[in-house]
């Protein structure tokens, strides 16, 4: 009896070491969310996914998610169980290295058989533009006799970009209707050489490069090619994220661009009229400090014009007359150029009246302020 007894305390006292400095060894955590471009409000999944690859019974784990700030699931106000799991989220800010990126922590509770896989699913939602990250988590375990805990940390960096929400304002929809609707139907008369209607006699003005030769060559005199007036329509969007005001308003009126925007783009998609888009402010998470978009239409094309956009940060990589010096040099004919900014500054004024002067008049500039005229019915210069 008193040798099983030994046996037996020296058989607890073997797993219990053990399971203190292996417990959690071959555990492994990853978190997928369903979607990563999202619109402000927009249901999407949160997939936890928890595993044990070992043959060795976790009697007890807690798992501290780190999920982004302002994170909305239904019921975080309660604890909720679900297959044995118990979760809570909180939004208390946490000490531990791995939340330092977000304020919200997912607390959940729960036992793992040898060889299990536990994937658990949450609906969520983030109110916001902006870009968010799912940076890992911290999990606990207790040893066999529950006598102590270890520890162990997971990062992931999973991230979700939100978009900014469409412009409400009904001066900007009016002001949008009229500019967008005079474009579209202007007709320029500028020569296209692609397009050959005819041909005509030298008469020395026209130059070298019209000169038909196989037709010269065919009635004996000089000809020269006729080309049809017309050309493409195409927009160019600038948007300006550089204040002139040192105000705790200035975050709200780079927002407030943000969203007219998603609106000009949505219009120009609608209207099926080409452009293409270039702003100062800095991507978070992309390599380019300055983010640019080809011309172009379509899907694809405005939906990466709203992953930047949701990326965007409040914070100018370089000053708007640099980025309106390089459009001065991409000015092509029959370009029109729409200019979004916070408000007017004097620094990049003279290189916004050079791209006017370039572009013959056809550039545009759109602020908070000049919608806020428009609703109190002043008049606009």
């Amino acid at each position: 009896m008193i040798s099983f007894f030994i046996f037996f305390t020296i058989f607890l006292i073997a797993v219990e070491i053990y399971s203190y400095h292996n417990g959690l060894k071959k555990i492994t955590y990853d978190v997928q969310p369903s979607q990563t471009l999202l619109e402000p409000d927009e249901k999407f999944k949160v997939n936890t996914i928890v595993e044990n690859h070992k043959f060795w019974f976790l009697p007890y784990l807690h798992l501290i998610e780190a999920f982004p700030q302002n994170i909305q699931i239904p019921g975080e106000e309660k604890n909720i169980t679900e297959e044995g799991i118990t979760y809570s989220l909180s939004s208390q800010l946490s000490t531990n290295s791995f939340a330092k990126m977000s304020s919200a922590k997912l607390n959940s509770s729960f036992y793992m058989m040898p060889y299990q896989r536990l994937t658990r699913t949450l609906e969520a939602s983030l109110p916001n533009r902006g870009r968010y990250l799912f940076s890992g988590c911290y999990l606990n375990g207790g040893d066999f006799l529950g006598l102590q805990d270890n520890s162990k940390e997971f990062t992931t960096y999973q991230e979700v970009v939100v978009m900014p929400r469409a412009s409400n304002s009904p001066e900007f929809e009016s002001l949008l209707g009229g500019l967008i609707g005079d474009i579209s139907i202007r007709r320029f008369i500028f020569e296209d050489p692609m397009l050959t209607i005819g041909f005509s006699d030298y008469t020395g003005r026209e130059p070298m490069r019209d000169i038909s030769w196989t037709q010269s060559a065919r009635l004996g005199k000089m000809m020269v090619k006729n080309y049809d007036h017309t050309t493409d329509i195409c927009i160019s969007v600038i948007l300006n994220v550089q204040s002139a005001l040192n105000t705790q308003e200035e975050d709200v009126l780079v927002e407030q661009c943000f969203s007219l925007t998603r609106s000009l783009c949505e219009q120009l998609e609608k209207k099926h009229i080409k452009y293409s888009f270039v702003t100062n402010a800095i991507p978070m998470g992309m390599l380019d400090l300055v983010s640019s978009v080809e011309q172009g239409l379509g899907n694809v094309h405005f939906y990466t014009i709203m992953e930047i956009l949701g990326r965007a940060s409040l914070s100018a990589c370089e000053n708007f007359s640099v980025t309106l010096r390089r459009a001065c040099r991409t000015c092509e004919q029959g370009q029109y150029f729409i200019v979004i900014s916070p408000n007017e500054n004097e620094v990049w004024k003279e290189a916004y009246d050079k791209l006017v002067d370039i572009s013959g008049n056809k550039t545009f500039l759109i602020t908070p302020e000049l919608l806020e005229k428009q609703e109190n019915g002043e008049a606009i210069a």
